[in-house]
């Protein structure tokens, strides 16, 4: 059976099939390759020889879950058939993912590499569920404003974005668009005991009650990663006084968080007093990782810096070799 009839079978009919490369069994479509793998004659792709990838899963609800990790070799062009297909057959209910994400997530961080704890089928099709389908891999259309409050458009390449459930906890599956070129993807905990009804919502549940209130005043929130920028009022003669009286300290280059990435060229960190713990910032926002693009805040204009309400978070830069749980 060729591999495209084996891929529409399962997408569209829920039967199975097997081509030479591509097979379904138990749920589950996959890309297996013979060992020895020799697909130009005598040479051995020995590190590809053998291996069994898998591209989709049939959940117990039959919405799919969708392999979105970075592939190479023959499996990438399955990979690219599987999502082709996808998109022709208007399939409701639908998650990319990279299988990484899920069981870095079953795991709780422990493991991060698919491959090195596959999670048996069964357990998929009980544990994880789609409950925010997505749009599929595609490109989108992002809007940002800058720090006089302009707007700029530019395109970030996403994977569809998506909430699934994974055993009790729910999770926001998509791209950031503050990532460097064209975006970062990140699987990130919601911490809600109830499932998002839309993508909006599920966005929503990341946001500080702090950063609802201020865009509900229609105030410029800003934000790279998991850190907004809130504009204020309050000015540099006030913030100084603070420092002085010893109930806040001016900082340079301040990196934000423990063991965190995103540095802040100048900041007031207040250490007692109503506004304890509270960060305030001016200047360019960076990566020290150069993950994400700079945010300039200006240099009048303070901002409040908060960080987003989540759980675990895992998160997929660059090319998609390199992954962490922040």
């Amino acid at each position: 059976m060729q591999h495209q009839q084996v891929i529409e079978n399962f997408i569209n009919k829920g039967t199975g099939g097997r081509g030479t490369y591509v097979k379904v069994g138990e749920d589950v479509l996959y890309s297996q390759l013979p060992s020895p793998y020799r697909p130009y004659g005598r040479y051995d792709w020995g590190s590809h020889g053998g291996r069994r990838t898998p591209l989709a899963v049939r959940l117990e609800n039959e919405s799919l879950l969708v392999n979105g990790a970075r592939l190479d070799g023959p499996e990438a062009n399955h990979q690219a058939d599987v999502l082709n297909t996808l998109q022709d057959s208007h399939h409701s209910r639908f998650g990319v993912v990279p299988f990484s994400s899920i069981v870095a997530a079953w795991t709780d961080g422990e493991v991060r590499d698919w491959n090195q704890k596959p999670i048996p089928t069964g357990n998929l099709r009980r544990e994880v569920g789609i409950v925010v389908p997505s749009s599929g891999e595609r490109w989108r259309e992002v809007t940002e404003k800058d720090k006089q409050g302009q707007v700029h458009t530019r395109r970030v390449h996403t994977l569809g974005d998506s909430v699934v459930r994974v055993r009790d906890h729910y999770y926001l599956s998509a791209v950031d668009e503050t990532g460097v070129g064209n975006g970062m993807y990140f699987f990130a905990e919601l911490l809600t005991d109830r499932p998002p009804a839309s993508l909006a919502e599920a966005l929503n549940f990341l946001k500080p009650k702090v950063v609802r209130e201020a865009e509900a005043r229609g105030a410029n929130v800003r934000r790279q990663g998991e850190w907004f920028a809130i504009p204020t009022k309050l000015v540099s003669s006030e913030l100084m006084r603070e420092v002085e009286r010893g109930v806040a300290v001016y900082r340079q280059r301040h990196v934000l968080g423990r063991d965190g990435h995103h540095e802040l060229e100048e900041a007031v960190i207040y250490r007692a007093g109503p506004r304890k713990g509270e960060v305030y910032a001016r200047g360019v926002l960076k990566h020290t990782n150069r993950e994400h693009e700079d945010l300039d805040l200006g240099t009048i204009r303070w901002h409040l810096v908060v960080h987003n309400i989540q759980g675990a978070a895992y998160t997929l830069s660059g090319g998609g070799t390199m992954a962490q749980f922040d």
